[in-house]
Parts: structure tokens; C-alpha cells; sequence
């Protein structure tokens, strides 16, 4: 890539869902661009913003990925009429209010980014979380390019894409019977580049019986926001998705796949000081901080002393539903009762207000949050039972640990399908598995031959990634080829 002077330095302006699993892998791609001479300024809305500092005041503690002027990129704030005391309670309430309200607030702030102080470049881009379709829409309207960053999987993406067509098929709306009635195994042949798929696969935002649900109309208004883009940035690993990323290539712009963005950050950015890898308290170059990102959670510290404790290689299963999925208290507790019977030492993540219902075994360790990135490369864990959100599993692949699928919401049905059929990393714990069933499972993921070879297969995975993420490999140069292709050609 030539050299640009400072007049000439792209300017990104980044604008991430408010939600941990969307601000992390935007923080990671605002360093990788960072790494080749690209300004980044990240945008939050107010009620993110306002959750982050309440977080910072309550823990006293050193700072937020997000907020650290360490990082060298900007942070600006937009209102989105929410408030902290009286949150919106339900998903399409956050974004019925971004889309109504954050639109003029943004433009405006693109303008005055366009005319900027001293010593900073021009905005000259504009990436767009795909679930904020506004951002997109200003930077038409203002006249700056934008740029589609879906941060969960291909296949997620082809799925979201599919509710279009569902609609023209009428598949949708289902039947009040749908649960029930085997609706959801309808095989939907007709979906590229993935074999074998079923309706329950898709993203469960299309498990409606309302023909005219909003959310399932605003997933069709994200793809066509997304198709009018200069071009879509994808967090995956373009050889453990390449039929899908083919199969999209027709009805995208140009698609960069820059996964796992972590690992590309790490192979983007000086290497530590000799000896600061010994100190675990220092976070690795890439990773985020996902206590500071959430601004909700703290992470324990306890755990890892707990895995070092005599814990035999590959022998504790790690369990963690994510940073919003929520299970019932019944499942809960057969999964806890599986787990106490399983013959396993456990790591298990529960948010305060799922540990309620769980009683602890005397093999197990229950902690509100910790660094998975840590835990999950830490010798001692065998499997990971996950919600199968995109950032879990990418971090599985990038540890070498196969998972257990227990997905709850969105995309996290269609990232599960491809964890048994396509990628051949794990297996599925049926939402209606009773603790002995659980027991089970997790005994054969753990010692069975259905574990050793999503053992070896997620190990195969790991290699390529890791090829993939180092300078000259495909994720690493995708980012080289996105600032050339798009960033520059638009100062």
C-alpha cells in the first residue's frame, strides 16, 4: 500500500449495534484499519454511552476499550431518545427508536466530520453495523461512500437474506400451529450454497405467524440497505465459509472476508514487550475487554487460578450463553443437573439473574463473566457449550476446542446447522434435552468419537485461520485490499 501523507489519510467512521457482540468485532476492525495509517472514529448511542460511564463510575477501574485514548481512534455519541432509567424492553423498541431517531443526529455529525479540526482527515467512509440501517442512509444523504459490516457469519447473512424470498413463497406467515406441527423441518432446497437446511435453521426472526411482523420486514430493509453499499466486510474465515461466500457474491457488492478479525488485529500490530505475555493481566493485542465493552458485567479473575489448579488437559467443559441469550429456569436446571452427573470438572458463565435457578456441583465453578478468549485457549478446557453466537464460536475455532450448540436467538439456529454439517466442530444439545440426555452429550463430545473428530476438524479450522490472519494470508491482505479499493479511491 503507497504511503499517504496526512491530508490524505482515510477517515472511517464506525457505527456498531449497542451491543457487545457487535461493538467488540467493530473495535477489532478499527484497529486493524488503524494498523495501516487509517483514522477511526467510533460512534455510540447515547444509551450505550451513558451504560458505559454509569459502569466505569460503579467498578473505579482503569478504562474502556472503547473510551481509551491509548487506542489512538476517536469516540463520538449520537441521542437515540432513549432513557437509562426505562430501557427499551424488547428489540425491535431499541431499533424503532435508532431508526427514528439517531438518523438526523448522524448526519449531522457526518457534516461537521467532513469539515474537521486541525490535524484530522476528512471523513471519507462511513462503516455501517448491517442491523443499523440509518447510518448507511445518512452517509447517502450526506454523500460519503458507506461500507456494510455484518459481524456474524456468511451463513447467517445468506439466512437473513432468504425472508425476502420466504415471503414471496409464502412461507411465512406460519401457521399458529408451527411449533408443533413440523413446520420448521420444511427443507428449504432452494437456499444457496447450504446443504440440508430447514426453516428452524434460519434466523428465528422468521418464525413469525404475522405476515406483516416488523422485524421480519426490517431484516428485508437491512439486506436492501446492504446490497446499495460500496461493499460488505464479513468477520469469517473465507475457507470454513467459502460456499456461502460464493453463493452471496451475486447479490452483494464486492464481500471482504477479514476473520477472525481478533487474530488479524494480533498479526497487524507490534508484538508485545519481552515478557508481557507472562503477565495475565495485560490483554492480548486484538482482544476486547468484554467486561469494559458490555459496561454491565465485571469479569471473574478467579477462574483461571481455578483451571490451573490441577486440571487435567482438555478436560473441563466451559459453558457460556452469551451477553443477552436467556434460558427458562426448568432448562437450566436439567442442564446444571446433566452437568453434575457428567463426570466433568465445569466452567460455567451465568449472568446474575440466570444463576438463580442453578445449583453448583462440587466440580463446578459459576462466575458472572470472564475472558473467554483466555479460558478458551487455556489448556485445560476440552468443549465449549455455547449459544453458538458468531464471536463464540470464532473464538473456538481460533482455540481449538470443538462446541456444544445450544442456540437460543437470531442467526445463532443458522451458525448451529453449520457447526454439525458444515464445519464439522461440534453437535447440538436439543432444546427439549433433559439432564441424563445432557449427561450424555457431554460425556461423548468430551471422551466419545463424536468429540475426537470435532476435535480434529476444529483443529484443521484453527490452522487455516491462523494462516489466514498473518500477513500475506487472505483475511490480513482483505484489509490491505479494503483501504486500497475503497478507502483511498473515495479522499
Amino acid at each position: 500500500m503507497p504511503s499517504t501523507t496526512a491530508q490524505q489519510k482515510p477517515h472511517v467512521v464506525l457505527v456498531p449495534f449497542p451491543a457487545h457482540g457487535h461493538i467488540a468485532p467493530h473495535v477489532q476492525l478499527a484497529r486493524a484499519l488503524r494498523a495501516r495509517g487509517v483514522h477511526a472514529t467510533l460512534v455510540h448511542t447515547e444509551l450505550y454511552h451513558r451504560r458505559l460511564l454509569r459502569t466505569k463510575q460503579q467498578q473505579a477501574t482503569g478504562g474502556d476499550d472503547a473510551l481509551d485514548p491509548d487506542e489512538g481512534f476517536s469516540v463520538e455519541v449520537i441521542p437515540d431518545g432513549l432513557s437509562l432509567e426505562d430501557p427499551p424492553r424488547t428489540l425491535r423498541a431499541y431499533h424503532e427508536a435508532m431508526e427514528r431517531n439517531c438518523l438526523e443526529p448522524f448526519k449531522a455529525l457526518l457534516r461537521d466530520l467532513l469539515l474537521p479540526p486541525t490535524g484530522v482527515p476528512p471523513v471519507s467512509c462511513v462503516v455501517a453495523d448491517t442491523p443499523m440501517p440509518f447510518a448507511a442512509v445518512a452517509a447517502r444523504e450526506v454523500g460519503v461512500p458507506d461500507v456494510q459490516f455484518f459481524t456474524a457469519s456468511a451463513c447467517g447473512l445468506m439466512g437473513y437474506l432468504q425472508f425476502q424470498e420466504l415471503l414471496a413463497r409464502e412461507v411465512i406467515p406460519l401457521r399458529p400451529t408451527y411449533e408443533t406441527d413440523g413446520s420448521l423441518d420444511a427443507p428449504l432446497d432452494w437456499v444457496p450454497g447450504m446443504k440440508a437446511v430447514r426453516l428452524r435453521d434460519l434466523p428465528t426472526f422468521c418464525h413469525t405467524t404475522d405476515a406483516d411482523d416488523w422485524l421480519v420486514h426490517f431484516h428485508v430493509h437491512q439486506m436492501k440497505t446492504a446490497a446499495a453499499s460500496k461493499a460488505v466486510v464479513l468477520n469469517t474465515l473465507y475457507d470454513m465459509e467459502k460456499d456461502v461466500v460464493d453463493a452471496l457474491a451475486p447479490h452483494l457488492p464486492p464481500i471482504y472476508t477479514v476473520g477472525p478479525l481478533a487474530s488479524v488485529v494480533k498479526a497487524s500490530l507490534p508484538a508485545p514487550p519481552r515478557g508481557a505475555g507472562d503477565d495475565t493481566s495485560v490483554p492480548a493485542a486484538g482482544s476486547v475487554r468484554s467486561s469494559a465493552m458490555l459496561g454491565v458485567l465485571q469479569e471473574d479473575r478467579e477462574c483461571m487460578a481455578w483451571l490451573d489448579d490441577g486440571k487435567a488437559a482438555r478436560s473441563v467443559v466451559y459453558l457460556s450463553f452469551g451477553s443477552h441469550a436467556s434460558m427458562g429456569d426448568a432448562r437450566l436446571k436439567e442442564i446444571a443437573s446433566g452437568l453434575a452427573r457428567c463426570g466433568s470438572p465445569y466452567l460455567w458463565v451465568l449472568r446474575p439473574e440466570m444463576a438463580a435457578a442453578v445449583e453448583v456441583g462440587e466440580n463446578g465453578l459459576v462466575v458472572p463473566w470472564c475472558a473467554q478468549e483466555a479460558v478458551l485457549s487455556h489448556p485445560a478446557v476440552g468443549l465449549f457449550v455455547t449459544h453458538c453466537g458468531w464471536n463464540s464460536i470464532l473464538e473456538s475455532v481460533v482455540a481449538g476446542v470443538p462446541v456444544l450448540g445450544c442456540p437460543v436467538l437470531s442467526e445463532q439456529t443458522t451458525n448451529c446447522r453449520q457447526v454439525c454439517t458444515a464445519w464439522g466442530i461440534g453437535a447440538e444439545l436439543p432444546q427439549e434435552a433433559g439432564s441424563d440426555e445432557v449427561a450424555a452429550l457431554v460425556r461423548e463430545m468430551m471422551t466419545g468419537r463424536k468429540g475426537k473428530d470435532a476435535r480434529e476438524k476444529t483443529l484443521q479450522w484453527k490452522r487455516l485461520a491462523q494462516v489466514s490472519a498473518q500477513p500475506g494470508g487472505l483475511s490480513y491482505n482483505n484489509i490491505g485490499r479494503m483501504v486500497e479499493n475503497i478507502l483511498l479511491k473515495h479522499i
